[in-house]
C-alpha cells in the first residue's frame, strides 16, 4: 500500500515540475516574439519614415525633427551596424558636412527582410518623387 502512495506522490511531483518546465519556456518564448515584434514594428516605421518624409526632401524643420526621433530609435531598436551608421551620421551632421541616407536604409531594408524571412536583395533603393503641384 505504500508503495501505490509513492508512485502517486511520484506522478504529481513529475506532473508539477512538468508543467513548470514549459510553463517556464513558454513564457520565454512569449516574451522573445513579442520583442521581435516590438523591434520590427518600429524598424518597420522608422523606416518608412526614412524613405517616405526624410530621404531626398527639403530641409525643413519638421524634416529635422522626424530625423532626430527616427536616428533615436534606430539607436534603441536597431542592430549593431545600423547603430554604428547613425553615430557617424550624427557625427557628420555635427561637423556641418553632408550625411548620406542610403547606407542606412539599406542595413534596415536587408535587416528587415532577414527578419522576416525574406529572400535577400541587392543592390541601390530606387526613388520615384513627384513634384508638388504648384498653386
Amino acid at each position: 500500500m505504500d508503495l501505490d502512495y509513492i508512485k502517486i506522490i511520484v506522478t504529481i511531483v513529475l506532473a508539477v515540475i512538468g508543467w513548470m518546465v514549459g510553463n517556464y519556456f513558454t513564457t520565454r518564448r512569449d516574451v522573445a516574439n513579442k520583442r521581435r515584434e516590438l523591434v520590427i514594428t518600429h524598424l518597420i516605421e522608422a523606416y518608412h519614415i526614412i524613405t517616405n518624409e526624410v530621404s531626398h526632401r527639403e530641409e525643413s524643420e519638421e524634416r529635422n525633427l522626424k530625423l532626430e526621433h527616427l536616428l533615436s530609435d534606430i539607436q534603441l531598436f536597431g542592430s549593431q551596424e545600423q547603430i554604428a551608421i547613425v553615430k557617424q551620421l550624427a557625427d557628420d551632421v555635427a561637423a556641418g558636412g553632408v550625411f548620406e541616407l542610403n547606407p542606412l536604409i539599406a542595413s534596415l531594408r536587408n535587416d528587415l527582410r532577414k527578419q522576416l524571412n525574406l529572400p535577400e536583395i541587392s543592390g541601390n533603393i530606387k526613388w520615384l518623387r513627384f513634384n508638388a503641384p504648384t498653386l
